[in-house]
């Protein structure tokens, strides 16, 4: 049986969001001023002169996604979470907590991964990983409820629900990507020194090499739209996936680019390719928030 959407973007998700909020907790500090500071307005002339053709950089769009989804794990016989005190979720208490979540209002998708389901799901979303499939067996996979909520805001009640639940040994949830169909490309600019998104050997880009990097993404035919995304948007978009605060968060400056034709991808990484202030650019896949921490994101630049 497969769970609802994207499996591999919950499980990329899953692995991505520690990573992530550690990197914002221990890189937590000053933070990239916006480029409306700067004096950098959207489709306005920038310094070094007007940006190329009729197309202009736009800031990023209005329309915020409305749902989310969740992984709901039940405890196992050894499970370490407290909740769960080493006793596996009965018969009773699964059946229990499934018709829970499907009489729950904010629901509309349910759907139960076993521990072979899972397994399978693993280490074919992992194939290339063999240290990781070395250490994982069957055994270690936990048995889940995974599913959709109709609104973001069913969030923060639909945890508090789970976690007054018997037999639930931890919750997942999800804010739907902001840049789901919104974009194909992701071009991030090289963040502060220290972080997770810093650029060997030197600090942030320039506002010189950020425009001549959006210069470069509007001349190029295969360009639809470009987008800037200044980091007060990227916290928010951090904190409404994630369900956490950010604002004090290392997260760069971006591009992100929609194309005409998706498979124009590897003609724009190419152009942007060694561009100084550029970080690790890539093909935006839902779940790959930032190319140069997921690995599983496509395309990658090196």
């Amino acid at each position: 049986m497969n769970a609802p959407g994207d499996r591999g973007v919950m499980a990329r998700r899953g692995l991505l969001a520690g990573v992530v909020a550690t990197a914002v907790m221990l890189g937590a500090g000053g933070s990239l001023g916006s480029p409306l500071a700067e004096g950098i307005a959207w489709g306005a002339a920038s310094p070094g002169g007007p940006w190329p053709g009729n197309k202009k950089v736009s800031p990023p769009p209005d329309d915020w996604p409305q749902g989310a989804t969740f992984t709901v794990f039940i405890c196992g016989d050894q499970d370490a979470f407290k909740r769960c005190r080493e006793r596996a979720i009965t018969a009773k208490q699964k059946r229990a907590l499934e018709a829970k979540l499907r009489a729950m209002p904010g629901v509309t998708e349910v759907e139960f991964e076993s521990q072979e389901e899972a397994y399978a799901n693993f280490t074919e979303e992992n194939a290339d990983n063999e240290v990781l499939l070395s250490a994982i067996q069957q055994e270690d996979m936990p048995e889940s409820f995974r599913g959709r909520l109709h609104r973001w805001r069913d969030i923060a009640p639909f945890r508090s629900a789970m976690d007054r639940t018997r037999g639930v040994s931890n919750v997942m949830t999800f804010g739907e990507f902001f840049w789901k169909d919104k974009a194909d490309v992701f071009v991030p600019l090289c963040g502060r020194k220290g972080t997770i998104f810093a650029c060997k050997g030197r600090g942030p880009a320039t506002v010189k090499e950020r425009k001549a990097v959006g210069d470069r993404l509007l001349a190029l035919r295969e360009s639809e739209s470009v987008y800037f995304e200044d980091v007060a948007h990227a916290r928010r978009v951090f904190a409404y996936a994630w369900g956490m605060k950010s604002d004090r968060s290392p997260l760069p400056e971006s591009y992100y680019v929609k194309l005409a034709d998706p498979g124009a991808v590897p003609e724009v990484l190419d152009a942007v390719k060694g561009m100084a202030g550029v970080g690790s650019a890539g093909r935006l896949d839902e779940g790959c928030f930032w190319p140069g921490v997921a690995s599983e994101c496509s395309g990658k630049l090196s």
